[in-house]
């Protein structure tokens, strides 16, 4: 039997506390290149990453997706403006509590 307590990896023992619930048993048949994942309260077996260049994110219901890179440019005039601006310490008094 394999055992979980809040979503953590299930494992085949408990540290006695309470929480623990049953947790099915991993796969056996992982595909050679393909990882085991526990996400969502369930074993997943994930294809290989692929290989084209980019930032990768596995997905449960879509896969593997390629994130969107932002390339931002910094002007000179940007670099002017943060160096100028001036940080100022701020008083207990002007730092609201929410």
């Amino acid at each position: 039997m394999y055992w979980t307590k809040n979503g953590s990896i299930p494992s085949q023992e408990t540290d006695g506390t309470e929480g623990w619930q049953q947790a099915p048993a991993p796969p056996t048949d992982i595909p050679e290149g393909h990882e085991l994942l526990w996400a969502s309260w369930q074993w997943h077996i994930l294809p290989p990453k692929p290989t084209e260049a980019g930032l990768w994110r596995w997905y449960i219901d879509r896969g593997w997706v390629k994130r969107e890179e932002k390339v931002v440019e910094l002007t000179a005039e940007h670099v002017e403006v943060l160096a100028t601006q001036q940080i100022v310490d701020l008083t207990s008094s002007q730092v609201a509590y929410g």
